[in-house]
């Protein structure tokens, strides 16, 4: 979890610093092609302008980026000029390619895509990519943190004397042992006696130990069944049923207590 919250959080602040403007950059550069699809359109074809008043048009135009929309800090946003294949006069005046024909040539030597987002993204966008990110960061140390500090524990069972949850107490020390969880989740619960303090402890088998039965004999299962060779209280657990080996809830609640084992 932590990996996966880091790998989300450098996402997040990789489209807020980088993606995003970039993004903005090949939105209004392709957009610039199809303004000049349509002067071309109308300068040329409704106007009747000169291959060299064309070109003359395009060099004096440059690319509109609106305030408000961030751009790659190396792009000049009030001088960046129109690309000079808008100025190829028999590219924009063959039929059915135009600017198009015009923009394929351009991202494929800029290595844009030929389909840009269908829309910018404005400052509001940007700041949400850097709370989302920010927030997975929190998550990632915060998962950091609970590996960190389980990373040292474990569960054992030397003799007669348990450790868990970083507690220490002996097998008669327990009062109750809750099983119901343990098949499917690989939790446990341990009460302990009153006069031992009621203390309830988590016995969380995936943590500590795990069930990989190459780790045999020191993983989770087998601790619990070197614990329950000792213990004598009162285990709950579901009732199975006869014929077959998922738990079956009874008309009392399907929990029962066993003593004894």
């Amino acid at each position: 979890m932590a990996l996966m919250f880091l790998g989300f959080g450098v996402y997040f602040y990789y489209d807020a610093s980088t993606g995003y403007p970039q993004k903005n950059l090949e939105f209004f550069m392709h957009k610039a092609f199809v303004d000049a699809g349509a002067l071309f359109d109308r300068e040329v074809g409704g106007n009747g302008a000169s291959r060299d008043d064309w070109e003359r048009t395009v060099m004096a135009r440059t690319v509109e980026f609106p305030e408000g929309y961030k751009i790659p800090s190396g792009v000049d946003r009030t001088a960046t000029a129109w690309p000079a294949v808008l100025a190829d006069y028999g590219l924009m005046s063959a039929p059915g390619k135009g600017w198009s024909a015009a923009w394929q040539s351009y991202s494929g030597e800029m290595r844009y895509p030929i389909k840009p987002e269908d829309h910018p993204y404005d400052a509001s966008k940007i700041f949400e990519q850097w709370v989302a990110g920010s927030v997975c960061m929190v998550l990632a140390m915060v998962a950091l943190f609970f590996l960190v500090r389980t990373r040292g524990r474990k569960m054992a069972l030397n003799k007669w004397q348990v450790t868990a949850a970083g507690k220490t107490f002996r097998v008669e020390d327990i009062a109750r042992l809750d099983l119901r969880r343990w098949k499917l989740k690989g939790l446990a619960l341990a009460t302990l006696k009153p006069e031992c303090g009621g203390a309830r402890i988590r016995l969380d088998g995936l943590t500590y130990g795990g069930f990989r039965k190459e780790d045999s004999p020191n993983n989770a299962e087998d601790f619990m069944k070197a614990l329950l060779s000792l213990y004598r209280g009162e285990v709950v657990d579901y009732e199975e049923a006869p014929d077959a080996d998922a738990p079956s809830a009874r008309k009392d609640g399907g929990e029962h207590a066993e003593h004894g084992i």
